[in-house]
């Protein structure tokens, strides 16, 4: 991907995910994605269950892969 990845790049790698080309973020979830790997910026994501938080941190973490960079770290609490 570019240096710089667009809003229409990452949906499609949601969409890819989900199975279902009509899939579309959530509000919050683009913003999210573009402050990780456009703006190199830490983040802490707190939403509810079921809102998408796992898409957040997959396509993000794709996106940093393909542009040939490590691992990610993901910290997920198992209980509540």
């Amino acid at each position: 991907m570019n240096p710089n990845t667009e809003k229409q790049e990452a949906q499609q790698l949601l969409q890819t995910a989900l199975a279902n080309p009509a899939a579309e973020f959530r509000d919050g979830q683009w913003e999210a994605i573009d402050a990780l790997v456009n703006n190199r910026q830490k983040l802490l994501v707190v939403q509810r269950t079921g809102w998408g938080k796992s898409s957040v941190y997959f396509i993000s973490t794709k996106i940093f892969r393909d542009r040939g960079m490590g691992p990610t770290i993901i910290v997920s609490p198992l209980l509540a």
